[in-house]
């Protein structure tokens, strides 16, 4: 865990994005992409280490960076399940942690239980496990409370997701195994470009196409990016159409 946080400890991941300070994009976005979704080549695809949240073949990927004590993850919400659920099968989604460093012991703590609940109750655990923390957290590194006597909220927390065997599960969130996934996966969003969270990116599995935007947009907004790259590859080639803007 403290091998976690001191790794994680790079300036580039010195601040939150929130939807209202929001970077300007690298040119000027034409009309249909006002939010500033950029090119994101270098964002690994959903693979066996992801959790998947839909239909593992469907055309587009929903990928989000979130932080459990992420106070705009909190914003976020259960909004990507939601277009997921909407998407009649043709979107998945993969949540992966990206717990940051000024949100401590608490941050690390909930993403390495939140993988250890995957492993005991699979990808419907882990999304209800990580969307009750949520739910309940102070956000910031102040957690959902403080463990009293035999009762620790972040235990009672995973058995509620599925997590039951409470052996297992110390013994998984101890282990230098899944601190070492969870590095694997910090690590991938570093090569990403990720620098804050939520960050949200979508994937036109057919093409490979990516493109990412930071903060807590809305639903609206993650189908409107599905249209603009749906858009951007079906008419790929084609004059007047507008490209996506790059870094």
């Amino acid at each position: 865990m403290l091998r976690l946080l001191s790794r994680a400890l790079a300036p580039a991941l010195g601040v939150i994005i929130a939807v209202s300070s929001l970077a300007p994009p690298a040119r000027a976005q034409d009309d249909d992409n006002a939010l500033g979704w950029m090119e994101a080549p270098d964002v690994t695809p959903v693979g066996p280490a992801d959790r998947l949240y839909g239909k593992p073949g469907a055309r587009f990927s929903l990928i989000v960076w979130l932080d459990p004590e992420c106070p705009y993850c909190k914003v976020l919400g259960r909004q990507p399940e939601h277009v997921v659920d909407s998407g009649k099968d043709k979107v998945n989604l993969a949540v992966r942690l990206y717990p940051l460093p000024f949100h401590g012991v608490t941050a690390v703590r909930a993403s390495l239980t939140a993988l250890c609940v995957a492993d005991q109750a699979g990808a419907t655990g882990y999304y209800r496990f990580l969307d009750d923390w949520l739910d309940r957290t102070a956000s910031n590194g102040r957690g959902i409370g403080s463990a009293t006597g035999r009762a620790d909220p972040v235990v009672a927390l995973a058995a509620a997701a599925g997590a039951r065997d409470r052996q297992r599960l110390a013994a998984c969130t101890r282990s230098q195994a899944t601190n070492a996934r969870l590095d694997a996966e910090m690590k991938a969003a570093d090569t990403a470009g990720i620098e804050g969270t939520p960050q949200i990116a979508l994937r036109d599995n057919r093409t490979g196409h990516t493109i990412t935007v930071s903060g807590a947009i809305s639903e609206d907004d993650m189908r409107e990016g599905i249209r603009l790259l749906r858009q951007a590859d079906d008419t790929q080639g084609e004059p007047g159409v507008p490209a996506i803007a790059t870094r």
